[in-house]
């Protein structure tokens, strides 16, 4: 979530902490069909406040693109003597390399309002990996014979 801001800093003498909010038209949700990365909501919703004013608009009012992600992992131990035990570990994040978009660009005034232009997390990644484990016989236990 983020909030809609306006792009003319000085209008309410905010001093540039946390700038003007942007004042709230109309409902600028957008049908799932039509939402895309160049226009994620309705741009015409919002309207720069009138300098010296501050906008209506409410705090953390924009939702973006939700996220979703698998994680996978896959182990199997190989005994290989007694006293040794090798472990393979293959271990996927990201698997299906799902892409997760950050929040759409919300400065109301410049060209890129309502665009999504970043992404956040990382690709799929690959993770291999072999562990041997030694096992020591205590002074308890019965060595084994040959």
């Amino acid at each position: 979530m983020s909030a809609i801001s306006a792009s003319r800093q000085a209008g309410a003498n905010t001093g540039g902490a946390g700038g003007s909010r942007a004042d709230f038209l109309r409902d600028a949700t957008l049908p799932d069909d039509q939402r895309t990365l160049q226009r994620w909501f309705d741009t015409t919703a919002f309207a720069t406040p009138a300098i010296y004013t501050y906008g209506n608009l409410g705090r953390n009012t924009l939702y973006g693109p939700g996220r979703w992600n698998l994680d996978s992992s896959l182990f199997k131990d190989f005994h290989a003597t007694e006293r040794v035990t090798v472990q393979f570990r293959a271990e996927a994040f990201n698997l299906f390399n799902h892409p997760q978009f950050g929040q759409p660009n919300s400065t109301v005034g410049t060209g890129t309002v309502g665009t999504i232009t970043s992404t956040v997390g990382n690709p799929r990644q690959l993770q291999l990996a072999l562990k041997v484990q030694f096992y020591r016989w205590t002074d308890q236990e019965v060595c084994p014979t040959a």
